[in-house]
């Protein structure tokens, strides 16, 4: 029997995904490829719906962990450090589309359809933009108003042209609300 390890079930469960899609994919489909029985899977997930939540949340994390791990620059002002981490939240979620859309589809999809998941990583989000910006309790607020340049919903309209002068029309609002 095959040692399982949770990258190995999470890249196969990932292969599977992408040929047949979320939808489609089995515990069944996986356990097989993985040359284990059903049930094995029950060790390390309560079900279907555990799996794809743990996978999407990997993804999620990975995919955002240069943003998390950001820091501006010594003695950069605070509001533009906050502009350029803005701007780096879009062209991350830009260049995933871009360059891996099918899988930003499939988990941006789910994810999107699971209230709790974007509920904390939208309060990911804003606590980052408070901690930036040193704009207390206005967080959540910011990450709203740039929701066209992280969403998904908006991801094909990202590559038209004045997205970049949309971005600097958006940043004068609300910088100079603050």
């Amino acid at each position: 029997m095959a040692i399982l390890s949770e990258e190995k079930i999470f890249s196969t469960a990932e292969a599977i995904i992408l040929s047949k899609g979320i939808n489609k994919t089995t515990l069944s489909d996986i356990a097989k490829m993985l040359g284990v029985t059903h049930a094995a899977l029950y060790k390390h997930y309560k079900n279907k719906e555990d799996l794809l939540q743990k996978l999407a949340l990997k993804w999620l994390d990975n995919t955002s962990k240069d943003l998390f791990e950001w820091s501006p620059k010594k003695g950069v002002d605070a509001e533009i450090a906050l502009h350029d981490w803005l701007w780096l939240l879009h062209v991350t979620k830009r260049n995933l589309y871009e360059n891996h859309q099918k899988m930003f589809l499939l988990y941006t999809n789910y994810i999107e359809t699971n209230k709790d998941l974007i509920k904390d990583h939208l309060q990911h989000l804003a606590k980052k933009v408070e901690e930036i910006s040193g704009w207390e309790n206005k967080g959540m607020a910011v990450i709203v108003a740039f929701t066209y340049f992280h969403n998904p919903y908006f991801a094909e309209r990202w590559n038209q042209g004045d997205h970049l002068h949309l971005f600097e029309q958006v940043w004068s609002v609300v910088s100079r609300s603050h």
